[in-house]
């Protein structure tokens, strides 16, 4: 009788385990697909396209404002909901082009400019 409901607990402990691999296991695919698709998206992002939004305005929820380059030509789009009109074709000397920069955003130096700031304010 004690070895069967020894030998009982074993097996529950041991299917405990094999579920907590599984999800793990399960997580770390999900890990990697997510990895893969994040790739291929900003690969193809970042590939010379004749088309660009330059800026977007929002006015309201489902409203927005946007500077669109389109080959050489420069259009300011309203975009709703369902439509999308045309403003204004702009000329390249009324926009005003912000450089951004592509580095990639060191969390460490974000962290502890936040706690040098909480420690400055006790």
């Amino acid at each position: 009788m004690v070895l069967v409901q020894s030998s009982s607990r074993i097996q529950s402990v041991v299917q405990l385990i094999c579920a907590i691999l599984l999800f793990f296991f399960v997580l770390f695919l999900a890990y990697i697909a997510a990895r893969i698709t994040g790739t291929y998206q900003a690969n193809a992002l970042n590939k010379k396209s004749n088309i660009k939004v330059i800026e977007v305005f929002r006015i309201s929820n489902n409203k927005m404002i946007e500077i669109v380059k389109i080959g050489n030509h420069y259009l300011a789009l309203a975009v709703g909901k369902d439509e999308i009109t045309l403003l204004k074709e702009l000329d390249e000397d009324e926009i005003v082009l912000h450089e951004t920069s592509l580095e990639p955003i060191n969390f460490k130096h974000i962290l502890d400019k936040i706690k040098n700031e909480k420690q400055d304010k006790e």
